[in-house]
Formats: structure tokens, C-alpha cells, sequence
């Protein structure tokens, strides 16, 4: 396999590609959003940590990445600039938002899955499937050949979405 078969995401990013790559993260209280259109074979993936910008924060130095409310927002309009695709084409699975942190007393990983859907619903975007929740991290790997989803929670068998 050639270097750029495989795209890494990281905390806070946002990647696109196509077939024949695959996308994969790592996710604890993160979610991942994954876009796919099915007639293209192109996708993308965000790994954002939380669900909005907070009030008081100067949004011109922001990472968009890092917010649901923003950064999936902004991986549409990548896919619309690079690929021409536009929401009507679109389908979207999303995973993690474990309770990763015992200690932690309010759900982060809830709240970013809450987000993720509302803004899905915002966008009249189908949501094909989920796998979140739970209290341990996620492995996930994005086919965008076939648009299915290896989802792994540590420990656990391998499953597809």
C-alpha cells in the first residue's frame, strides 16, 4: 500500500478522501463523524472533543475542529470545495463519546453525541448508524470503497457499521 492509502485523524481534525483510502481515529469522550456519498466513493471524517464554542471565546483563532457546532460545519464545506458534494449527497455514522474519565462528574462524550445529531438533523443528513457511549475508548476505521465502518471499543471484537 502506498503512504496516503491511509489517512490518520487526530484529536481536533477533520480529513477528506476517496476511495480507495481508508479514514481511522482513536476516540475516548470524542465523537467522530463520518460523512460518506455512496455515488462517489468520498468521505470525510471529523474527531472533535466538544460539543459547542464556549460563549466567551474569540471564535477568529479558534480550531474549528475541536467543536461539533463549528467543525462539522466546516468539514462540509470541505467536501463541497474539493469535491463538489453537497449535503444531499451525503450519509453520516458517528462513534465514541465514551465516559471515559470515571472522575469527571458531567458527560462530555453525551454531550458531543448530542451534538452531532442535532446538527445532522439541522442539515437533513441521514444517520445510518451509531455506536457511542459506554466507558472505553474506540478504535474506528472509515472504508470509503464500500462506506462501512470497523468499529472496535477496546477489548471488544471488531464489529462493522
Amino acid at each position: 500500500m502506498d503512504d496516503n492509502h491511509e489517512i490518520l485523524v487526530g484529536v481536533a481534525e477533520l480529513k477528506t478522501g476517496k476511495a480507495p483510502q481508508i479514514i481511522k481515529t482513536n476516540l475516548g469522550s470524542c465523537v467522530a463523524v463520518c460523512f460518506y456519498a455512496n455515488q462517489t466513493q468520498v468521505g470525510g471524517m471529523i474527531h472533535f472533543m466538544m460539543a459547542k464554542v464556549p460563549e466567551d471565546t474569540d471564535r477568529t483563532n479558534i480550531k474549528k475542529a475541536k467543536y461539533a457546532d463549528t467543525g462539522i460545519v466546516e468539514l462540509l464545506h470541505e467536501l463541497k470545495i474539493n469535491y463538489g458534494l453537497n449535503v444531499t449527497d451525503l450519509t453520516a455514522k458517528i462513534f465514541g463519546g465514551a465516559k471515559v474519565l470515571k472522575e469527571v462528574t458531567h458527560n462530555i462524550g453525551y454531550d458531543n453525541e448530542v451534538a452531532a445529531r442535532n446538527i445532522l438533523k439541522e442539515h437533513n443528513i441521514p444517520l445510518l448508524a451509531a455506536k457511542t457511549g459506554g466507558e472505553k475508548g474506540y478504535k474506528i476505521e472509515f472504508n470509503l470503497v464500500t462506506g462501512k465502518v470497523k468499529c472496535q471499543i477496546f477489548g471488544e471484537e471488531i464489529k462493522e457499521y
